[in-house]
């Protein structure tokens, strides 16, 4: 894959697609008739803009598009362009293209000549073909082998859903049945120390919560008490343990763990060991109030991001008359579950400021009066660029897209969010180790930046764009543009 295209994916993916069109153009991406990428991403450009256009508009844009899936089929035999080429020729209403175009999905599947791909999607693509051919019931078991061979594919399957209900509705069918096949909720739970062990009350509760959610990801950090006791229930229900500890584990174990008694940190080692992913955050500051919230927020973050793609809600776990740092309001997209028990004792040990995060916000040298001006704060110097602090994440977000807006290529403007120093400086480690990227056409955000945008709900499209190596380590990073781009 070549930079021009994973960058214009990277817009795509983030759902802005007017930038990410006129940045296939620019790259000249939309005169290559000979390359299969080339033309299988303009099919995508051009179906997702067609999601946003009605009528005669509608209608040519999903004619271009099977266009150009189909085109990409014939320079390289590929289930993918060409099952893409059939839905859209459906839903743009040549029925008969569509239904020759299955017949020949299903050919080329048989044939084993396609290109490698998962059994998941070999799987759902032989599926939708079926369903484009009005052969439903094949369709319905195609699509359940598929799925049963890969329970967790939770986001592939939200995929698959979201296509098959267009189809569906085009054909004038039911949809029903899809509902089966509907990914879990993924769950933020946060709650105070102060909980007993053996609760039965409580536990009886939160296994009641946990039934209607699906229990499929569970993400929250690991404190003694309500934290640890709704991970060891979805983990017994084997659902997926994600932990974002604010700090390395033995000072979190300290801080957190231990205030509750000794027979909790072995509780905490079990489940830690268990989790499919562990973020641990590493700050200068160490174990702050400020990077107890940023964790929170990144972990509410990753519920909603997951939710997101698998096209569900998310839910906040939460006992009922407490409050977790990162909790934000019941919206759409976001609901909160409450459960009743008892508390007792008090909580952890008390941490020190800083008591929040703040945004970094920055760009290369030249653009630094620019900067300045937009945010109304003093500048700062780094060896790659120059940035600001704002107390405001979102705020921040919003100037970062402003930045860019008619600016030149190379301003390269970059997001992070971390907690400050307690003397007030920020480690800028992270920010630097992506102001020395080569610059993108669009605002980039690190990984907690990103997660707490989507956290707070604001109104920014978000995916990941790439990774960068450097003194910070492995420092990912994610396109980002305003919800209505």
């Amino acid at each position: 894959m070549t930079d021009s295209i994973a960058d214009v994916l990277a817009l795509a993916r983030a759902g802005a697609v007017a930038p990410a069109r006129a940045a296939f153009a620019a790259a000249g991406l939309d005169r290559r008739t000979d390359d299969p990428s080339a033309l299988t991403l303009k099919g995508r450009l051009l179906k997702d803009a067609a999601g946003a256009a009605a009528g005669a508009t509608r209608s040519a844009l999903l004619a271009e598009a099977a266009k150009a899936y189909e085109a990409a089929a014939r320079l390289s035999p590929a289930t993918y362009p060409l099952i893409n080429a059939a839905t859209l020729s459906l839903l743009g209403g040549r029925r008969d293209r569509a239904a020759r175009l299955a017949v020949e999905t299903l050919e080329l599947l048989d044939s084993g000549l396609h290109e490698p791909d998962t059994p998941y999607w070999l799987g759902a693509t032989r599926a939708e073909a079926l369903l484009l051919l009005d052969r439903k019931d094949a369709a319905e078991a195609a699509l359940r082998d598929a799925v049963t061979g890969t329970p967790r594919a939770w986001e592939d399957h939200a995929v698959t859903i979201r296509q098959f209900r267009m189809i569906l509705a085009e054909q004038g069918r039911a949809a029903e049945w899809l509902d089966a096949w509907r990914p879990p909720s993924p769950v933020h739970f946060a709650g105070p120390i102060g909980v007993a062990a053996g609760d039965t009350q409580l536990e009886a509760a939160i296994e009641a919560a946990i039934a209607t959610t699906g229990a499929g990801i569970a993400v929250g950090a690991l404190a003694a008490g309500f934290d640890i006791v709704v991970a060891e229930l979805f983990v017994r229900r084997g659902a997926e343990l994600h932990v974002v500890l604010p700090a390395a584990p033995e000072l979190f174990v300290e801080a957190s763990v231990m205030p509750a008694g000794y027979a909790w940190r072995a509780r905490f080692e079990a489940l830690l060991a268990a989790a499919a992913r562990v973020d641990i955050l590493d700050l200068s500051g160490g174990l702050s109030m400020g990077a107890t919230t940023l964790a929170e927020e990144m972990a509410l973050g990753c519920a909603v991001r997951s939710a997101r793609q698998f096209g569900v809600d998310a839910v906040m776990l939460r006992l009922a008359g407490s409050e977790a740092d990162s909790d934000a309001s019941a919206r759409a997209g976001l609901r909160r579950l409450d459960v009743r028990g008892g508390v007792v004792g008090s909580g952890g040990l008390p941490l020190g400021p800083p008591n929040r995060p703040v945004a970094l916000l920055g760009c290369r040298h030249a653009a630094a009066e620019r900067l300045g001006a937009l945010t109304g704060s003093a500048v700062q110097i780094t060896p790659w660029g120059v940035f600001t602090m704002l107390d405001r994440l979102d705020a921040a977000a919003e100037t970062a897209v402003a930045l860019v807006a008619g600016a030149d290529a190379d301003i390269h403007v970059v997001l992070d969010y971390i907690p400050a120093c307690p003397d007030g400086s920020a480690d800028v480690a992270a920010l630097d180790a992506l102001l020395a990227i080569p610059a993108r056409g669009y605002p980039i955000a690190t990984r907690s930046a990103s997660l707490a945008l989507e956290a707070k709900g604001a109104p920014f499209r978000l995916a990941l764009a790439g990774a960068s190596s450097g003194l910070a380590g492995s420092v990912e990073f994610f396109s980002l543009w305003n919800g209505a781009a």
